[in-house]
């Protein structure tokens, strides 16, 4: 009955870790901002998402651009520089933090409390923001429905370049929302936000839980050497996994041609961030088996041995 007892405690303190550990990971880098920013910091520095950034933003503030005569030309030159070097201006580091750190705000905000989310365009419209998606321009009312970024802090960036250059005071929208994804995939994040904060219980529980198999086994070493066996099986799972999940991800996000560069990279940033911590388990799942290992080996050799009658 001990044993019994022991082996259902070990396979469900390595149920509980396998939820554990990628909740974990995915509270700190993908639902907390801090952690996302950081994530995504390497997406900030590609040269063909810096492009269509560029694109995107010059875009929306040549819209709304009105120049007097004298300074359009000066106007004109400056959003061609940004299109081509915006990436190297100095402020640009920070209009992309600001940009991830909007986003993110109004990516994992609640939808029943989030204002963007009340503004959702009516039915005509639906046909107008299926096309801004398409073709990667700012789409009004997406947020709380779908998976956007907010490029504000670059078309700000842009009003102050052209105000220093010419002196035309200028109004753009302080929001410039771009989908980079749809219903579904914010069902994803929205789940992600759900479920990823519940780690610390399954944690513990998991701690709990091996804690009873050592407790209640005859032999503590055959706990340590299943759990670290199982650790080491939970570690490939993974793996195979992030792999399995970044060619399916890839394929499936994105909306348009930002969204799917976006998904594609955010994807490559999360399956090298979450590395490390299966690294770690499969490193854990080694210690606990050799412990447990060498734990057999020294109870063999206490056992007396009796010599043979006769």
């Amino acid at each position: 009955m001990r044993t019994f007892v022991s082996a259902l405690a070990v396979i469900l303190a390595l149920l509980l870790t396998g939820f554990a550990v990628p909740a974990a990971w995915t509270e700190r880098n993908i639902v907390q901002e801090d952690g996302f920013v950081q994530l995504t910091d390497r997406l900030g520095k590609d040269p063909a998402f810096q492009a269509r950034l560029a694109g995107i933003a010059v875009n929306n503030i040549e819209a709304a651009l009105e120049l007097p005569a004298p300074a359009e030309e000066l106007g004109a030159s400056l959003l061609q520089d940004a299109a081509r070097n915006m990436s190297s201006w100095p402020e640009y580091p920070h209009a992309w933090n600001e940009t991830v750190r909007r986003s993110h705000r109004l990516n994992f905000a609640d939808p029943a409390g989030d204002p963007a989310s009340q503004s959702a365009p009516p039915a005509g419209q639906a046909s107008d923001q299926s096309t801004a998606q398409a073709t990667d321009q700012p789409t009004p009312g997406a947020a709380g429905t779908s998976l956007v970024l907010d490029l504000g802090p670059f078309v700000n960036l842009l009003k102050d370049k052209l105000q220093a250059a010419t002196g035309v005071q200028l109004t753009v929208p302080d929001t410039a929302v771009v989908a980079i994804g749809g219903p579904s995939q914010r069902q994803v994040v929205d789940r992600f936000a759900a479920f990823a904060p519940m780690w610390w219980p399954a944690a513990l529980g998991a701690v709990m839980a091996l804690a009873l198999a050592v407790l209640a086994a005859r032999r503590r070493s055959a706990v340590l050497l299943c759990t670290g066996i199982g650790l080491a099986v939970l570690a490939g799972v993974w793996q195979a996994s992030t792999v399995l999940f970044s060619g399916l991800a890839g394929a499936g996000l994105g909306e348009s041609a930002m969204g799917a560069l976006f998904a594609r990279e955010l994807i490559a940033a999360s399956a090298a961030g979450f590395a490390p911590w299966i690294g770690s388990t499969a490193v854990a799942g080694g210690v606990l088996f050799l412990m447990g290992l060498l734990g057999l080996v020294l109870l063999a050799r206490r056992k007396p041995h009796t010599a043979p009658a006769g």
